[in-house]
């Protein structure tokens, strides 16, 4: 802290108590947050990050621009019922870039792999068919070996239907690590690649 001679010792004091105090709430309510992600899915979606708290988190990442054009993995549909519905339901497509291909083929990802999960509403057309609606959020995997060692070598980011602003907080992010820490044989990573096809290489990116 930096200390004025002309502020009185008991103002600056004061003012320090104050700091702390509010601090000490911040990190209350994010790991309470927290609590609700660390089953995995949260139970609704999280709050935006305040200038301070983005501020604050250095694991915020950038949008993955591009990413539709990377290696489309797969697709999946969550129906209602569902644990994770009220979180991910909808259909969701998940894209790898060219770093996490070869992670697919060995179960180890490289620094640099990328992975995006692009969730949509998923729309009943009344005719027995299910159509892709709206965007609902895009989730992003970096792996970065060194940066995000306390999470297992991945960092976390999620981004609302729009934005372009990672709106996950440190807390949540723990919580995305400790679901994925069931897929440790797999590095942390849920997806597979289908075995009946070809990994074909990413457009360069």
């Amino acid at each position: 802290m930096h200390y004025d001679p002309a502020v009185p010792h008991v103002a600056v004091e004061a003012s320090r108590r104050k700091r702390t105090a509010r601090w000490f709430g911040a990190v209350a309510l994010a790991t309470a947050s927290g609590v609700l992600a660390a089953g995995g899915f949260a139970t609704a979606d999280p709050p935006r990050a305040t200038a301070a708290t983005a501020a604050a988190d250095t694991q915020t990442l950038p949008f993955p621009v591009g990413y539709s054009r990377w290696t489309h993995i797969k697709s999946g549909l969550i129906n209602a019922g569902h644990a994770a519905y009220a979180r991910f339901g909808g259909l969701h497509h998940i894209y790898a870039n060219a770093t996490a291909l070869d992670g697919y083929r060995t179960g180890r990802f490289a620094d640099g792999s990328v992975l995006v999960y692009d969730l949509f509403e998923a729309t009943d057309k009344g005719d027995a068919t299910i159509d892709q609606g709206p965007r609902r959020h895009i989730d992003v995997m970096v792996k970065d070996s060194a940066r995000f060692a306390a999470t297992g070598g991945w960092g976390y980011a999620e981004f609302a239907a729009g934005e372009r602003r990672d709106r996950l907080r440190t807390a949540q992010r723990d919580g995305c690590a400790a679901c994925h820490a069931s897929q440790k044989d797999n590095d942390q990573v849920f997806s597979r690649w289908r075995e009946d096809s070809a990994l074909e290489a990413a457009p360069a990116q």
